[in-house]
């Protein structure tokens, strides 16, 4: 018996490019660096097409695996299967399938798979959601590429769920005071980095934020010397909502954008936290990932208090 699983992603890209890039062996690569991934046999660069096949090798589990898989059905851009031809498998099926929903793109991926090595349970406990992780892990990385990944949204008070994505999600909201004195101390002290600053980070440009801006964060943890490369990514200002959101650059110990946003209710003035973490593509920091999010919660508290 053979365990299967689908996976739907959303997005505004469309449905054009994703079916495009999703036949991309180069975007492909950079999609699996965790794994090792590379193609090292038949088409090993560029598109792949209906009729055409690719060599996989990757390293799962601690243990190196080639697959070799054929493009068997495509229909520009609604539909592809990519098979199993030679592998580790009993059967491997992947059926990408696109639609639109108004203005969102759907994107379904539709895995069947066979496993020589797990019973059906230790199928389904195991390997399943490890395949699941992979796929959410690509399709993150390839909305990246085409610029369409989610991010935090500083600009919406509503945040969706995004239960396609990869990245940890966090959001955390405090009560800062009240009145228009602090609105107006909080939403400009907001956009000119003290989020970061009173927290006990150093930030080369301590300047007001601006839309793709690069610069250096610093930080001290047990006395080391952590950088983080940043570049700001959406800037908000309007009567009620004034923040920033910011995206790690490579050499950061994490990859994935966060928002510090100042915004009010009647007289409240309220500081939120938005987040999406996952770990970086580099060691020694994916190892050290668990670690990471641990010193990641304890920051949060700070910004939390930085704005009082």
């Amino acid at each position: 018996m053979a365990s299967s699983f689908s996976l739907v992603t959303r997005t505004t890209a469309p449905i054009e490019d994703l079916f495009d890039i999703s036949l991309n062996i180069d975007q492909h690569v950079a999609s699996m660096d965790q794994s090792r991934e590379s193609a090292i046999g038949g088409i090993t660069d560029g598109s792949i097409t209906l009729g055409e096949s690719v060599t996989w090798r990757a390293r799962h589990f601690g243990v190196w695996f080639t697959m070799t898989s054929q493009i068997t059905s495509l229909e520009r851009p609604v539909r592809f299967v990519d098979e199993q031809v030679r592998g580790p498998f009993r059967s491997f099926h992947h059926e990408h399938s696109f639609t639109r929903e108004g203005k969102t793109s759907v994107m379904v991926d539709s895995l069947t798979i066979g496993s020589p090595v797990f019973g059906k349970l230790a199928e389904r406990v195991v390997l399943v959601p490890y395949l699941r992780r992979l796929i959410r892990q690509r399709n993150h990385r390839l909305l990246t590429a085409l610029n369409a990944a989610p991010g935090t949204e500083p600009q919406s008070s509503i945040w969706p769920v995004d239960e396609a994505s990869a990245l940890h999600r966090s959001e955390t909201t405090a009560l800062i005071g009240r009145g228009g004195e602090t609105w107006e101390r909080a939403s400009r002290d907001v956009l000119r980095w003290k989020v970061k600053t009173r927290s006990g980070f150093t930030v080369d440009v301590p300047q007001r934020v601006s839309p793709d801006t690069r610069l250096m964060i610093t930080a001290r943890v047990f006395g080391i010397m952590i950088r983080e490369p940043v570049q700001v990514a959406t800037v908000i200002e309007t009567a009620s909502r004034v923040g920033f959101s910011y995206r790690t650059l490579p050499g950061h110990p994490v990859s994935g954008e966060e928002a510090f946003i100042v915004h009010r209710d009647g007289d409240d003035v309220f500081l939120t936290i938005r987040s999406l973490t996952a770990p970086a593509s580099k060691q020694p920091w994916r190892a050290l990932y668990p670690f990471l999010r641990i010193v990641q919660i304890v920051a949060r508290r700070r910004y939390l208090r930085s704005l009082h």
